[in-house]
This record gives C-alpha cells, structure tokens and sequence, in this order.
C-alpha cells in the first residue's frame, strides 16, 4: 500500500502535520498483513525520484507509477488530503448534463490510458482543514449488525432492490414523508450499512426527496449524530467536497462520526433507474453491499463493486454507454480502504497481503 500526499499543501490545510505523521506510523505499523510507504510527493524520497513542484493530477499519477517501478506492485493507493493536496481529475464528461466535467480518482486507480476499469484499490482521506478529522479516520472500527435506509419516494422500488442486499426492504424509509425536520438521528445509531437515494446538489448542503413535483428536505448535516457503518449514497454530488467542510457537505459530516468508516459516493451528477432492473448508480452500490457482506474490506469491495459494475454493462449491451462510463469516473470512496465490517463473530483479520 502507498500512501500519498504533498508536505506543503497539507500542511496549508490542517497546519501542524506532527500528530498526523504520528498516526500514520501507527496505522503503518499496526496493519501486520500490509507492507505500506509513506510518502509525499512533494519531497524527497527513498526512490530518488525527484519531488514535484507542482500539483497536477497527471504529474501525481506519474509518480505513483515511477514508485510502482522501483518498489513493486502497488494494490493499495490511500490518497491523504482533499483537493487541494491530491488534487482530483477533472475529466471529460461522457453524458450530455450540464456537468462540464467530471471530478474523479479513477485515473489514480489505473495502469493505464484505460482508467475506466480499475486496476488497484484506490481511496481517499479527505483533510476536512482538521489535522483530528484525518487522524480519526486512520483510527476507525466497528462491529454493529443492522442498516439503515432512506430513498426518494419516487425511487421506492428501484431502492428496495438495492436495500435488500443489507436489510429487510420492508424497513427502507422514504422521503417524503420523512424530512429533516422529523428525521431522528437515533435512526443512523449502531448500523453496519448506512443507504441514501435521495437528490443532491453541489450548491445545497442538504439531500433531498421527490414525490411528484415535491422535494422537500430529507437529510441536512445537523440531523447526523452518532451515526456508524459504511455510507453509501446514490445522490447527485454526493461525494463533492471542493471548497466545503462538514456543515455543507454531508459526506464530510459522515465522516466526522467516530464510528462511521467510510463513504462512497459521486462527485457530480449521477444516474440510476425508477424500477428495477439495476443499473447505474443502483448497480454499483448494490455490489459495493454485496461484496462488504461477503467479509471483504472498503477497498476490495469498491474496487471489485466496478469491475462487476463494467462487466454487467458489456453483458448486456455489448460496451459501456455513456452514463456507465460517467458512474464508473464519478463514484469515489473516502476514507480508509483496509477496514472490513466484522463478521457476527467478530471476525476482524484482513482478508489478503498486499503492497
């Protein structure tokens, strides 16, 4: 496993590093069954390859693979800070929506030009401007069982066929009639799963619901507390950070939680059916679940949840259309990709050795 980061540019968004170099040789020397390199990009190395001085996505990849080369092969990428430090691709948009590009980790994940299939675990610890939000997350575990689900009314069913993979569909709440002014924050206590197929907005810290031409407000940031598990969430942005903290964007107030360990979401404007079959957004957070219950952890899951994702796509229409390709760039995992959902047992060792 690499972990990456620039000296300078982190150190601009949280400060002090001392405590978080502290914590990541103690995550360093506490994951027995991973060998892991710590390093910045922006100094020197043991590789002798040189520093970057500037940050672009494209020089960053470019050193991860120089790295690859003289170390080996890399099958774990935790990219340490938010935008500013490890900055995201900003590519091409494949679909015709007005979002003029695409914020995406995928290329980070690749080998290759061909970045819309993965070819290592890759995921993010955004800094939040908070030295003890990053710390937190190097920290993380959990053991809970139940999940929790909320869907836009007018996606109830093509939600239930994702909900089921993680609980009974019968239990999947809708927005409306919840909203954030009835919502109960007990609600997102003690879960293994935690499920959103609501609408976002890159503007909005909130999530909304639909019911004809009503969407009210189905989840804001002060409704989170004391929330655990895995998020998933299928909301439009909803995994976009530039230029937020906690209190406008619910991803990073997921994050916040001591007992939430990670976040996958998309950066821009997703798509996902009304009524199943699965597709899109719905298909890829439903292997996501299933792979996390198979025992699993974060990254595997994430990863293995696009290669199934692609896989189906081509089975049934022969190539990845335009709004495939979109979900395979946008959706992104924040937080750290070694960590695995114990078993009922309480099962909690790593499931594979890598670099």
């Amino acid at each position: 496993m690499l972990i990456l980061s620039s000296k300078t540019a982190l150190k601009a968004q949280i400060g002090n590093l001392k405590k978080v170099e502290r914590v990541v040789k103690s995550f360093i020397n506490t994951k027995k069954n991973f060998k892991i390199l710590f390093i910045y990009y922006d100094r020197s190395n043991q590789f002798r390859i040189k520093p970057l001085k500037i940050k672009k996505p494209v020089s960053i990849r470019s050193f991860i693979q120089k790295i690859e080369r003289r170390w080996g092969v890399i099958d774990y990428l935790l990219l340490l800070g938010g935008d500013r430090v490890v900055p995201f691709f900003r590519l091409k948009n494949p679909c015709a929506d007005s979002d003029k590009e695409v914020l995406s980790d995928s290329p980070y994940a690749s080998r290759d030009d061909d970045y819309l299939i993965p070819e290592r675990v890759c995921a993010r610890i955004p800094d939040n401007h908070s030295a003890d939000f990053i710390v937190q997350q190097l920290k993380k575990s959990s053991n809970f069982s139940s999940s929790f689900g909320l869907s836009a009314r007018v996606w109830k069913r093509a939600s239930e066929n994702v909900y089921q993979r993680i609980g009974k569909k019968e239990e999947l709440m809708t927005s409306p009639p919840v909203t954030s002014n009835r919502f109960k924050s007990q609600w997102l206590r003690k879960k293994r799963f935690l499920y959103f197929n609501v609408h976002g907005s890159k503007f909005s810290s909130n999530w909304y619901g639909q019911d004809g031409e009503n969407y009210p407000i189905a989840l804001s940031p002060d409704n989170i507390k004391d929330a655990s598990g895995v998020v998933a969430s299928e909301a439009c942005y909803g995994a976009y950070i530039i230029n937020k903290d906690e209190e406008r964007a619910i991803s990073l107030k997921f994050l916040s939680q001591p007992k939430v360990l990670g976040f996958c979401g998309s950066t821009t404007i997703a798509y996902g059916p009304a009524v199943p079959p699965s597709s899109e957004a719905d298909l890829l957070v439903k292997y996501f679940f299933e792979y996390l219950n198979q025992g699993l952890n974060l990254g595997e899951s994430f990863k293995n949840a696009k290669l199934d994702f692609a896989r189906k796509a081509i089975r049934r229409h022969g190539f990845l259309d335009d709004d495939d390709q979109k979900t395979l760039l946008q959706f992104v995992l924040y937080g750290d990709p070694t960590l695995r959902l114990k078993s009922s047992k309480g099962d909690n060792r790593c499931l594979a050795r890598a670099r």
